[in-house]
């Protein structure tokens, strides 16, 4: 929103200075930086745009926009339509994102991956990341994981990593340079703090891609049978050193990933694996201290229901009926993966 108000600000001086009169420089990047916001900050950055153009008719100090009444209405219904635009635009990206009818201690919301469809489940459970952007042509970029360190497990950390992650999570973003993204991300606002987390992508055929960052596994489900999936993992994003250090380095290499002596992959070696089956699902990093019996029970809930957004709500079950442990993801990517 700063930056937004800061660029519209910015661009009635210029245009004051280089004494433009026309209403397209004076409403045309307002207008950009509107579209492409929130709605909310959309109406902000106009409703500032049309006191700027006001002052600069009023205080002729350095001319500025035009006075004349066509000039002002073309000005108005430009910085009118702004917060609209933005509005349908958000509106036409998460359409497909819908609520599913659960209980109240959990929510599930599913979306289109591919050829098929994912849930994603959250409870509120303590560190809990998780997030689901469809992307354009039908696939999907998918965040689920835990966060530690008392900075950084906060409503608001927590909300800058999914936000962080929904303002990169583009058609050409990779897992691996989404991870990269989220290290830095977690290095600004808490050294001290680690994000675990499994980021996965869904392609519009319905290939599934993911990266583990020191989370748990991926399950996947051929036939009735649920597996390990066996992705390589990497640390923890934010707990290894800057890129271009040695001991990052080191540490990627000790998580398997292809990263050469002295540099640091952008993932913080974190290595991409394709990941195949009907039925793909991610659980809390809870999960990773889970064996025995307990470990079996997740399995078979993952291959028992035939609804994703059901598997995803068994998947955030406490044990012995305690509280729910979320996020988790749960991706049928349809016929392509199935075959």
């Amino acid at each position: 929103m700063r930056a937004a108000l800061a660029g519209t600000t910015g661009n009635a001086v210029l245009m004051g200075v280089a004494e433009v009169g026309t209403p397209i420089g004076w409403v045309l990047l307002p207008g950009l930086l509107g579209v492409s916001a929130r709605p909310r900050v959309a109406a902000l950055v106009s409703a500032w745009a049309g006191v700027l153009v006001v002052a600069s008719v009023l205080v002729p100090v350095i001319p500025g926009h035009r006075s004349d009444p066509q000039a002002l209405l073309a000005s108005t219904l430009s910085l009118t339509a702004v917060p609209l635009l933005a509005w349908a635009r958000r509106r036409t990206r998460t359409a497909s994102v819908t609520r599913a009818a659960g209980p109240t201690d959990v929510a599930v919301f599913t979306v289109p991956a591919g050829p098929g469809s994912a849930a994603l489940a959250v409870c509120g459970s303590p560190g809990e990341i998780g997030a689901a952007v469809p992307l354009r042509g039908g696939g999907l970029l998918a965040l689920v994981g835990t966060v530690t360190g008392a900075a950084l497990d906060t409503p608001a950390g927590r909300r800058a990593i999914e936000q962080t992650f929904r303002r990169h999570a583009r058609p050409a973003a990779s897992p691996q340079r989404l991870a990269g993204v989220l290290d830095q991300a977690v290095r600004d606002l808490a050294p001290a703090g680690h994000l675990r987390a499994t980021i996965v992508r869904v392609d519009r055929s319905g290939a599934v891609e993911a990266a583990r960052c020191g989370s748990p596994d991926l399950i996947t489900v051929a036939a009735d049978r649920a597996a390990l999936a066996g992705v390589p993992a990497g640390p923890a994003l934010g707990s290894t050193r800057p890129a271009g250090s040695t001991a990052r380095a080191g540490s990627a290499a000790r998580a398997g990933s292809t990263a050469r002596p002295g540099s640091a992959s952008p993932g913080g070696g974190a290595t991409p694996s394709p990941v195949t089956g009907r039925r793909v699902a991610v659980v809390a990093a809870a999960f990773a201290d889970a064996h025995g019996e307990r470990w079996v029970r997740v399995l078979d809930q993952v291959a028992a229901d035939d609804d994703p957004a059901g598997a995803a709500r068994r998947l955030t079950r406490g044990p012995r009926g305690g509280r729910r442990t979320g996020p988790a993801l749960v991706v049928d990517p349809g016929p392509p993966s199935r075959a």
